[in-house]
């Protein structure tokens, strides 16, 4: 048993209550007034300085000794605008938004994480930072945390981010090397020419050409070659003006995901060369553009060592060294840019019932992974965060 057990199993029906007030309060990306509010009182509650940054973020400082490294920990704190139909006794009180991607139990971990280390931080060797990070469903976030200078005053040296998902029992997986995909939004128009369709030749129908768009993406999907796992997808299709009008325009939005930076950019100049064919084939212009895109996320070797070494303490042969990476993006990257990182996900399947998967609106969790989940948090801000960083 680890000596922190008897303290962290006190500690979390406060964490679970966090959890799941956070739950029936939920507040979309840039949005999350009321939620920064309380997550300050909550940390000046603990006893450590917060505050309000970035307009709906919040950055607290836990000092040790100016002369330590800074060492910090991310929590997303964003909900999403889908209707909750969990049933839970807990359930989002603000209608059409709801915590499906888990970021309500990692700012509740991050609290309970910094309770234990404000009772201990005589035996930190770093100061640790806690960034509660606003926006992250639309990939904004971290870019305006950078922006509020939230990794310096002091720099931070290290950050540790963190994810829940219930695809598997309780346990938890590191990344060797990339850790998220690169992903980009991507915006596809289509021009071509109106007119009635009584007269069919003298327009150029753009929904039509829509379709071929749509086959040639999923063309590359099927056959495109890359020695890195990538899928690009179309999300929505609008287009037209009148049922009897030939459209003249069609927007498709999409998604272009790949595990790193060469493998996307092979992809997309795969796809703007098909996109120039639909155009020969068609007589539509055909536009495509990135807009918007987020790198990678490259964990640091001497960290994924630390995580594998304390996750295993208290996971055993539950935490498992990834090799297969799921193309999720997470604008984290930004921070990784600036000091180095780990990211680590930790699995918490509910048992005897169907699992609904992230974004899904019937998406939940196993609270029971709050007690390992901390332990090996404070473990490594405890034994390994405050090391020497690598040069």
């Amino acid at each position: 048993m680890d000596p922190m057990d008897p303290e962290i199993t006190e500690l979390l029906p406060e964490v679970v209550g966090i959890r799941q007030h956070l739950h029936m309060y939920p507040e979309v990306s840039g949005k999350e007034y009321q939620t920064a509010h309380y997550l300050q009182g909550c940390l000046h509650k603990i006893g450590i300085p917060a505050k309000i940054v970035a307009q709906t973020g919040v950055v607290s400082l836990l000092e040790v000794n100016p002369l330590y490294p800074t060492a910090a920990l991310r929590a997303e704190i964003d909900a999403l605008p889908i209707p909750e139909k969990t049933g839970v006794p807990y359930q989002s009180r603000n209608a059409g938004v709801m915590h499906a991607c888990g970021h309500d139990g990692i700012a509740a971990t991050a609290l309970g994480l910094a309770q234990l280390l404000k009772r201990h931080a005589d035996q930190l060797k770093c100061n640790v930072k806690f960034l509660f990070e606003p926006s992250e469903e639309i990939g904004r976030g971290a870019k305006s945390m950078l922006a509020a200078h939230a990794m310096e005053n002091p720099k931070v040296d290290r950050i540790l981010v963190f994810h829940y998902t219930n695809s598997e029992p309780l346990g938890m997986e590191i990344q060797r090397g990339i850790s998220t995909a690169m992903v980009g939004r991507l915006e596809i128009s289509i021009q071509g020419k109106a007119a009635h369709w009584c007269s069919r030749e003298a327009g150029i129908d753009a929904i039509s050409a829509s379709e071929r768009v749509v086959r040639e993406v999923e063309g590359i999907n099927a056959g495109f070659v890359s020695d890195q796992p990538y899928v690009v997808g179309i999300g929505t299709i609008h287009g037209g003006i009148g049922h009897n009008i030939v459209a003249d325009s069609v927007k498709l939005t999409g998604t272009l995901r790949a595990a790193g930076a060469d493998a996307f950019h092979k992809v997309y100049d795969c796809l703007q060369k098909r996109m120039e064919m639909v155009e020969r084939q068609t007589h539509t212009k055909v536009t495509v553009r990135l807009a918007s895109s987020v790198p990678p996320i490259y964990n640091a070797p001497n960290l994924v060592k630390a995580g594998m070494r304390e996750g295993r303490k208290v996971f055993g042969d539950k935490c498992v060294l990834g090799s297969r990476l799921y193309l999720a993006g997470d604008n984290a990257a930004y921070y990784f840019q600036k000091a180095e990182g780990l990211r680590m996900v930790f699995f918490a399947q509910r048992q005897g019932e169907e699992n609904f998967p992230l974004h899904n609106p019937q998406f939940n969790f196993n609270e029971a992974v709050f007690r390992p989940a901390l332990t090996v948090l404070y473990n490594l801000f405890m034994n390994e965060m405050g090391n020497t960083v690598s040069s």
